[in-house]
């Protein structure tokens, strides 16, 4: 398998979904846009999973589109969940041991590097703590990475992709978030491996365009906008009345919940080519 992300290339957006309908939306925003993209499952949706039909499902529809789709493991915190999926066929997973002390972060990267890599399979893992939409914004710099342990743990790991805590969240913004683009300016002097960002929901369109202007900046994470615009395909159908007891029109519902996930995803990858690293 190859490396779908590296030093030279392309940048993607990674949407997570939790299952062939959500991934269906995402993957036609990516026919709309003839954009190369990455599906993400969480630890929670892939607990959920029939991982052979959900794979199977996402490389036919991709090879019938003519589009690359990869499969990525997001945040995972049990090796169990890695192994299999490795096993499976995701193309790449990510070793969630952010909240150890930073030597077992790094024993627990390379058990997991040590079984993906045999079989082709990336590896993310994060270093700092990147917090979640229940924290205060003024409190997210208690996780922000230290360039010392980033060093540390890139010297003692053999990791392909990085995501450091750079003061974005996961899920909501309860404020402006205070990023630091230095960091990410600062990893580029020390290493070529691709840098994820993650908590891309709620970011403006010029905040995000800002950080595909780095070059090492290889894939943004998009989750909680994919939640919100199926909510809001649910809200314009009972705006049209298509959910009401006597003319309740499932296709209809179902409808309006793919449109509206492919058109927040294709509003996305279009941010591609604006933000275009140079």
């Amino acid at each position: 398998m190859n490396k779908y992300i590296n030093a030279d290339s392309q940048q993607f957006f990674a949407f997570n979904v939790w299952n062939i309908e959500s991934a269906k939306a995402v993957m036609d925003a990516a026919v709309q846009s003839g954009k190369s993209l990455i599906l993400q499952t969480s630890m929670k949706a892939y607990e959920q999973l029939d991982k052979e039909e959900f794979i199977t499902y996402v490389k036919s529809y991709g090879k019938k589109k003519k589009i690359k789709i990869f499969l990525h493991l997001d945040h995972c915190r049990k090796i169990d969940y890695i192994r299999e999926a490795v096993d499976c066929g995701w193309d790449s997973v990510m070793i969630d041991a952010s909240e150890r002390p930073l030597s077992e972060n790094i024993k627990m990267t390379n058990e997991v590097i040590e079984l993906a890599k045999s079989k082709g399979v990336l590896v993310e893992a994060e270093i700092g703590q990147i917090r979640g939409q229940e924290d205060e914004i003024s409190s997210v710099t208690d996780g922000i990475a230290s360039i010392a342990d980033i060093q540390k743990f890139l010297k003692n790991t053999d990791i392909d992709m990085i995501a450091a805590a750079i003061g974005t969240v996961h899920g909501l913004y309860k404020g402006i978030p205070n990023i630091h683009y230095d960091l990410i300016e600062q990893i580029a002097e020390i290493t070529d491996l691709p840098f994820v960002v993650h908590g891309g929901t709620g970011l403006t369109d010029e905040v995000l365009i800002r950080l595909l202007s780095y070059k090492n900046v290889k894939k943004i994470n998009i989750s909680t906008d994919v939640k919100l615009a199926y909510k809001k395909g649910i809200e314009k159908s009972m705006q049209k009345s298509v959910m009401e007891v006597g003319g309740f029109d499932p296709l209809a519902v179902n409808r309006s919940i793919h449109d509206s996930i492919q058109n927040m995803a294709a509003k996305k990858l279009r941010l591609l080519e604006k933000g275009k690293a140079t």
